[in-house]
């Protein structure tokens, strides 16, 4: 195991993301509480995030949330539509002060590519991707979308699937996570 994932781990940080690690809260319920001991309630999504300082804005991508911005070079998801305003100052406000859409760049994408997009972020998330919330969010089906390729995977040992699939390994390197990549185009 990694150094810097065992010091994090054993000075009461949450391991939840690929990249990310959150302090966990000191208090719970109003009592004080042993941060290591809560850790592995954290990782579930049924827990509120009252038990640790997880990045919310983070948490926006990686659930497929909306997100709205202003100003230059803000990028916004809304509706299935991503959308990047000017980054150079004075080309945003001469657009806007002219009645002109301060947007440089948009990218619609259509349901599939969305749920695939999303599933890639989920996998990011060490508790995985929830079979029923993601039929839910994107109308797909997780094993209807990525049945076989998700299969080869797990055979790797690159993805574990005990109903959600993950990250067996919570410390694989990021040049082994290029394979999530490949898993959401079907390779």
């Amino acid at each position: 195991m990694p150094r810097q994932l065992t010091t994090l781990t054993a000075r009461g940080f949450e391991h939840y993301e690929v990249s990310n690690f959150a302090r966990l809260r000191e208090k719970v319920s109003g009592t004080e509480s042993d941060a290591r001991s809560a850790s592995s309630a954290c990782k579930s999504d049924s827990v509120p995030d009252t038990f640790s300082h997880r990045c919310r804005h983070n948490e926006v991508y990686w659930s497929g949330d909306e997100y709205y911005a202003a100003g230059p070079g803000a990028s916004r998801y809304v509706a299935g539509v991503r959308e990047t305003n000017h980054r150079s100052t004075t080309t945003y406000i001469k657009r806007v002060l002219a009645g002109q859409s301060p947007v440089a760049e948009r990218e619609e994408l259509n349901p599939e590519d969305r749920a695939r997009e999303l599933l890639v972020f989920g996998l990011r998330r060490l508790e995985g991707v929830d079979r029923t919330w993601f039929a839910a969010r994107t109308g797909f089906d997780l094993d209807a979308l990525i049945g076989e390729p998700l299969r080869r995977h797990v055979a790797l040992g690159l993805l574990a699937d005990d109903g959600r699939p993950h990250s067996p390994h919570p410390r694989r390197s990021l040049r082994q996570r290029r394979h999530l990549a490949k898993l959401t185009i079907g390779q």
